[in-house]
């Protein structure tokens, strides 16, 4: 296990609990706009790559054939199991593993979906390139992640407040070279969609669960905004918080071709 993956598993474990009832992450609207994305029907089996606590798979399982729910941290996938358990879906499996090599045959999947996970990938070019692989002729692939801005200097002070907050964190690209990355592993974006969500510092730190490190990474954001940069997130603080605005991106694109499909 590679000193990264470690950290993954261990920063993911202690935001099981956390992450599993934020508000950014059971949103009904986003919900909406991934389900709208796929395109459900009966006979679909769908991979959730990243699935974390199943909020996607739970969304999704009374629409479709299967869903497969797929994470590196296993307090992830027991929170997924509960909440799939209380949904009253039984269509689902949800499987321990790395992303970068999925146990999955090519085509195996009419759809892959993925959300806040490219950014964790020190090289996401490979997790693309899976999520393309499994997924069959014409099937989709849905990517939902969280961008920089286009400028390098911005973003890589953004980046660094990601690092801060949680340590498995690689780094937010922009939307142009995720666009692109996409493309170049055999898949036709069919669309994209961004939209800005405002976050206060207390609900994405509290988040992370670690408060040893929530006063010193305020101290230096109430700083930054203090001083008028933004770090390409609109950080400020508003009288009462420090809070600023992350950019989402939604990509839907389709699979070109695949050497054949398989199965599970």
């Amino acid at each position: 296990m590679t000193d990264h993956t470690t950290h993954i598993k261990k920063e993911f474990a202690r935001q099981a609990e956390t992450l599993s009832a934020d508000s950014t992450f059971t949103d009904l609207a986003v919900l909406e706009r991934i389900q709208t994305a796929i395109v459900p029907t009966a006979t679909m089996r769908i991979l959730d790559l990243g699935c974390g606590p199943g909020i996607i798979v739970a969304v999704l399982a009374p629409l479709v054939d299967q869903v497969v729910g797929f994470d590196l941290t296993p307090e992830m996938l027991q929170k997924a199991r509960e909440r799939c358990s209380q949904s009253g879906v039984e269509n689902v499996r949800l499987l321990l593993g790395n992303g970068e090599k999925l146990p999955f045959k090519d085509g195996a999947f009419d759809a892959v979906v993925t959300r806040c996970t490219i950014h964790h990938f020190k090289d996401p070019r490979v997790l693309v390139s899976e999520m393309a692989r499994v997924t069959r002729s014409s099937g989709r692939v849905v990517a939902v992640d969280i961008v920089s801005s286009q400028d390098p200097k911005e973003a890589e002070l953004h980046n660094a407040l990601e690092s801060l907050r949680d340590p498995s964190h690689v780094r937010m690209l922009p939307k142009s070279l995720l666009l692109t990355m996409i493309q170049d592993s055999g898949l036709r974006i069919i669309s994209d969609t961004t939209w800005e969500k405002e976050r206060s510092f207390d609900e994405w730190a509290h988040i992370a669960n670690d408060p040893k490190r929530t006063t010193p990474l305020q101290t230096v954001m109430l700083s930054l905004a203090s001083a008028g940069n933004r770090a390409g997130i609109d950080l400020r603080f508003d009288g009462d918080t420090v809070v600023f605005k992350h950019r989402w991106l939604l990509v839907t694109a389709e699979k070109l071709s695949s050497p054949g499909v398989g199965s599970v």
